[in-house]
């Protein structure tokens, strides 16, 4: 399978896990300058949810339970990666977080149910906030 290319900005990092203790996010990652709206997301086994952005809010998402695939599509104008499609596995079976800057699209693909933490640098809906379009999909997915 050929690597995937990466989606500038977008971060995945360890979680620490200690007797049942997970800490998703401390002040001194440094990845963090404002907190807008923290969600769970509850996913059905075979759900996939369309792509949608956040023109100015970054997001953190954190599998707490099962398993999903994050799949990324860059969107952003002007962006070195403009056009590029990640998946990245949330797996409580390997605990992680990632960091999902805003103008890049997110759709869930959840194999088996799972619940997702969503947390937003932003909780008010901005102009640019949107689902991608099936001509954005398309266009997008034939550079692949």
């Amino acid at each position: 399978m050929p690597n995937q290319p990466a989606i500038s900005d977008m971060h995945t990092f360890p979680l620490t896990v200690a007797d049942g203790h997970w800490t998703l996010l401390r002040d001194n990652d440094h990845l963090l300058r404002r907190f807008g709206q923290l969600d769970l997301l509850d996913l059905s086994a075979g759900q996939e949810t369309d792509f949608e952005l956040r023109a100015e809010a970054d997001r953190f998402l954190f599998a707490i339970n099962g398993r999903a695939e994050a799949r990324l599509l860059d969107l952003r104008s002007g962006s070195p990666s403009l056009g590029s499609r990640v998946t990245v596995a949330l797996d409580t079976e390997n605990p992680q977080g990632l960091l999902l800057p805003f103008g890049v699209a997110c759709g869930f693909n959840s194999p088996v149910s799972a619940r997702l933490i969503i947390l937003s640098t932003h909780s008010e809906t901005h102009a640019g906030d949107r689902k991608a379009t099936a001509e954005e999909l398309q266009r997008y997915a034939a550079v692949q």
